[in-house]
């Protein structure tokens, strides 16, 4: 994210931790009711009045301000001591008509002060929205970017925007938590923007001396999105940048899965398929640490390559229908952008350096060739990865 602003493609964020009251949520407990947070919110009428106040203070040279409460009670309590006439409130059971005209009205500027209960974290673009304030919880970093984000769009003449934390989440916008530790001593924090749900991600991963990833360590986006079978919920985003694909359903599970999320197959473990294939004389397993590629017309040979020089090769003629459907089945994967089927020769020789490379390729004797039998990728294991340390 400091690249992003450093460059001028985000908004400078000023974020200021509850400067004259707070909510103490910490009394709460981990898990609690809808009803729990109403009555503790109610207990604190006078610190919501006192945050109100602030808030009508430091709005008066702002254009724009979101307001992220707790729960519906607690944004109607908010909205009571915001402005009439200048603040409206957007909840789940906000009618779609309503919502829309309200929304539209705080994009031209006609309202000031927008109050939301978990419905426009995401997918709400109003880049005049120069101050954040958050008076809930926030149980991860992903939702905390969201919310901030809302305000980091560019607009004329908005030089930054203003986040306000009333309810100590202490989260560090700039460098969010990293699920795992530091994979790889070359790898650094690198933001990965999620194909579905625009969120930015940040993972471990490899830059090239010009900033550009070439690679990352992420596994599944860390986005929230809108649960598709309750909207006022929010679930995390299903994009998969590594998976392991159901032979049975075609479902992408967890690179670590053993069993199929979606029909309850048992997945094939990698190790025991490498450790069968290293004891049979007539398999050959090559450690892949890049693929190149030539075309012949319509069809594209590919040659994996190990550390050490060794090669394993295929072709794809995309003049048939199979194969190009096997190729896009395989390779239809980007390493840092959206997933898109190609179509012919030429243009996956074009776009090979940016294709999703297997880890390791088994092949099979067959006379005085070699036929590629399998492809194993996304592997986490016990055995060495090309280029992987000890």
């Amino acid at each position: 994210m400091r690249h992003l602003i450093a460059k001028g493609y985000l908004t400078k964020p000023l974020v200021v931790d509850a400067p004259a009251a707070r909510y103490q949520f910490d009394d709460l407990p981990q898990q609690y009711s809808e009803a729990q947070l109403d009555q503790f919110l109610a207990a604190c009428p006078r610190v919501t009045q006192a945050i109100c106040k602030q808030l009508v203070k430091l709005a008066e040279q702002r254009k724009g301000v979101m307001v992220f409460a707790a729960s519906v009670n607690h944004a109607k309590e908010i909205a009571h001591y915001l402005p009439e006439g200048q603040t409206a409130v957007i909840t789940a059971a906000t009618g779609n008509a309503e919502r829309d005209s309200l929304i539209e009205q705080f994009k031209h500027q006609q309202l000031k002060f927008l109050v939301n209960v978990s419905v426009l974290t995401t997918g709400f673009d109003a880049p005049h929205v120069d101050l954040i304030a958050i008076l809930r919880r926030t149980a991860s970093v992903s939702l905390y970017q969201q919310i901030a984000g809302r305000g980091l769009r560019l607009f004329k003449d908005k030089t930054d925007c203003l986040i306000v934390d009333y309810a100590g989440n202490n989260y560090d916008l700039y460098q969010p938590e990293i699920g795992q530790v530091k994979p790889d001593p070359n790898s650094t924090l690198v933001q990965v923007s999620c194909p579905q749900c625009q969120f930015a991600n940040m993972f471990w991963g490899i830059t090239d001396k010009d900033g550009d990833v070439i690679e990352h360590y992420g596994r599944r986006c860390q986005g929230l999105v809108a649960d598709p079978d309750e909207p006022a919920k929010q679930t995390q985003c299903t994009y998969r940048y590594k998976y392991k694909q159901c032979s049975q359903c075609n479902a992408e599970n967890d690179i670590a899965a053993r069993q199929c999320q979606s029909c309850g197959f048992q997945l094939i473990d990698p190790d025991k398929q490498l450790k069968d294939a290293l004891q049979l004389k007539d398999r050959k397993v090559l450690r892949c640490s890049g693929i190149s590629a030539s075309c012949d017309g319509n069809k594209i040979k590919l040659v994996y390559h190990d550390e050490d020089g060794a090669e394993l090769s295929e072709s794809f003629n995309f003049d048939y229908t199979k194969a190009k459907q096997q190729f896009n089945a395989l390779f239809s994967r980007r390493v840092s952008e959206q997933a898109a089927l190609i179509n012919d020769a030429k243009e996956a020789e074009a776009l090979i350096t940016k294709l999703v490379a297997p880890n390791f390729v088994i092949a099979k004797k067959q006379k005085h060739y070699w036929v590629i039998e399998h492809r194993i990728f996304d592997y986490q294991g016990n055995y060495r990865k090309a280029n992987q340390q000890y």
